[in-house]
């Protein structure tokens, strides 16, 4: 599996604003929500990589708890499976800052941004 093969739909961070009303379930229903475009060209984090999808499955439901949006990315390499663990997009410089010492302080020192 590739990363363009793998379907990837931007999810902002769960601490974003939003306005939820009444009719979100139903205005969702009819189009998909639109995620604003990010200034970076570099919006989402990689938080690890693992061999084990429990473990990376872990460490998204870690970064779900702190209200990040974690997406675990299935990849191959000469015939054994990785899992990466990714979270954004941040839109701007600063918020991306701040997931990354979010993240970072959760314990893993080596997040990094990528485009994911």
């Amino acid at each position: 599996v590739t990363l363009s093969e793998i379907n990837e739909t931007p999810i902002a961070m769960a601490a974003a604003p939003s306005a939820p009303s009444a009719n979100a379930t139903t205005s969702s229903a009819a189009a998909p929500s639109a995620v604003p475009a990010s200034t970076l060209s570099k919006s989402y984090l990689q938080v690890g990589i693992f061999s084990q999808k429990a473990n990376a499955q872990g460490t998204a439901a870690s970064m779900r708890k702190a209200g990040l949006s974690p997406k675990v990315i299935e990849h191959s390499s000469s015939g054994k499976l990785f899992y990466r663990v990714t979270v954004g997009p941040a839109l701007t410089q600063s918020e991306q800052n701040a997931m990354l010492k979010m993240v970072r302080g959760m314990g893993f020192k080596d997040a990094y941004a990528v485009r994911r």
